[in-house]
């Protein structure tokens, strides 16, 4: 099986679907979101960081903790609407950057702060992107991660990464919050605080926004009608019109370890 180009996938699905996210809900407001904000307090930095920042709402969110906060992002429609947002919410110290998230132009030990808000699932290497957040964070720097999270029972994780795929195929791979915690650990980061909370979707309007096809959108929803008691209720499947569910989200504050 040919091995998916996540970068050049996200580059063409979010490219495409800019506009849709720009609109979202999901994006502009939330209680992961809130508990983003509240991880942060306490932090005064002279620059933040905000990994996959699509329309720019998370870079917004801690621009009053940095003197300077990055909006980043590979997908250059993206950063337009963050522009756009940026200037419309008058926020003269967030700025637009072009970046790779697995290879950050940004010096070692040179950031505050680091976040990143339902961004992760899609990296090429997730791996590789928790070392950059590691080497460019200065040290006790803050590292404040949210992203959608498999539950542990078995067959959960399978289930979860399929239909994201088909949704949309810039997904890399959802991992688990225990999976989170031991990457970053090993990353050199000490996790202070977890908090696990739900992101609410509705079908229609999840699929819509990535663009799915009437096909894939139809295929999709036989599998959330027809799946097992035991994955209905670990995603909260509401199958009555409109087709309702959830996706277990993980809020994460660490904190980069000084060595020595």
């Amino acid at each position: 099986m040919t091995e998916r180009n996540i970068a050049k996938l996200s580059q063409q699905q979010f490219g495409a679907q800019a506009l849709e996210y720009s609109k979202s809900r999901t994006f502009h407001a939330g209680a992961d979101l809130d508990a983003i904000v509240a991880m942060a307090q306490g932090v005064h930095c002279n620059f933040a960081v905000d990994i996959g920042s699509g329309a720019g709402f998370t870079a917004f969110a801690v621009a009053p903790f940095a003197t300077t906060t990055l909006a980043t992002d590979l997908v250059l429609p993206m950063l337009q609407h963050a522009r756009e947002n940026a200037a419309s919410r008058e926020l003269k110290n967030v700025v637009p950057a072009l970046v790779v998230a697995e290879s950050l132009p940004f010096a070692t030990n040179s950031v505050g702060l680091i976040t990143c808000r339902l961004a992760a699932h899609h990296f090429n290497d997730t791996v590789a992107g928790a070392q950059e957040w590691a080497r460019v964070l200065e040290p006790g720097g803050t590292m404040i991660l949210v992203d959608t999270v498999t539950p542990e029972g078995p067959g959960m994780a399978e289930w979860m990464n399929d239909i994201e795929v088909r949704r949309d195929p810039s997904h890399g791979r959802d991992l688990s919050s225990l999976q989170w915690i031991e990457l970053l650990t090993e990353s050199g980061f000490s996790v202070e605080e977890t908090i696990l909370t739900k992101i609410s979707l509705e079908y229609d309007d999840w699929m819509r926004r990535a663009g799915a096809s009437p096909e894939a959108t139809e295929d999709v929803r036989k599998d959330f009608l027809n799946t097992t008691p035991e994955i209905s209720e670990a995603f909260g499947i509401e199958t009555d019109a409109p087709l309702r569910f959830f996706w277990p989200c993980l809020a994460l504050k660490a904190t980069l370890r000084v060595s020595g």
